[in-house]
């Protein structure tokens, strides 16, 4: 399969390709990814430190989240880019990049439901600590006002996505704790796949092999149930 790889707010590809190296390393090697840079600026993610090489410089966003004409650039930029450079078969993204993923997967959707079903915009869906997303018809509605925006929510929305996604969050997670659950929750539970692990808000790496192996497991039947339900809808 061939993925978009989308980063988390304060980091960059760079940095994402490396927090995702032991996992990918567990994963068949036919797989390709793409990792895709935030065009907004920002500064460096808490936590990150560590993780960021000293030469590291530039630390990126996908959106100014306050604003919404910045979400509705990103949303509009990412389904440009993927018209241009895709398809891809699946996204892998973290955060801020998996909130987006989703918002853009549910635009899909709404503008046309069964095209979304035969011909996603992708098959699967791998989202860590995932972001919540946005309404997008709220974000592109050009009079929108500031107070009107909305996230989306099982309670309000229900099951929006289809396709088999894979949710990955950290039980410790201080910095954002929604992040994972609520995305999760607008996924279908009969195509999904969770694993809450013992961190926080991170992508698990080769000091916790156990969890890499946990997390390769249940990509790979993600993809699995992919190339099923492709064969089901196509």
């Amino acid at each position: 399969m061939h993925f978009l790889c989308l980063h988390g707010m304060g980091t960059n590809s760079r940095i994402f390709e490396m927090q995702t190296s032991a996992i990918r390393y567990a994963l068949d090697s036919q797989h390709t990814y793409e990792y895709v840079d935030g065009a907004v600026l920002t500064d460096m993610a808490p936590g990150l430190a560590q993780l960021a090489p000293g030469t590291e410089s530039d630390f990126c966003q996908y959106a100014d989240e306050s604003s919404v004409e910045s979400c509705r650039k990103a949303l509009l930029d990412l389904d440009e880019y993927i018209k241009e450079e895709g398809p891809f078969d699946g996204v892998i993204a973290f955060s801020q990049g998996a909130g987006l993923a989703a918002s853009l997967m549910v635009h899909h959707i709404q503008n046309n439901p069964q095209k979304a079903q035969k011909d996603p915009i992708f098959r699967c869906g791998i989202f860590f600590s995932g972001g919540t997303p946005e309404d997008p018809r709220r974000v592109l509605s050009r009079d929108l006002p500031e107070h009107k925006r909305r996230y989306l929510s099982y309670e309000d929305d229900g099951e929006l996505i289809q396709v088999p996604t894979a949710h990955i969050w950290g039980q410790n997670d201080s910095f954002y704790p929604t992040f994972g659950p609520v995305l999760s929750g607008i996924c279908d539970k009969k195509t999904k796949e969770e694993l809450v692990h013992s961190g926080g808000h991170e992508v698990p790496g080769a000091k916790d092999q156990l969890t890499v192996d946990k997390v390769a497991r249940i990509i790979r039947r993600t993809i699995a149930r992919a190339e099923i339900f492709q064969e089901k809808n196509g």
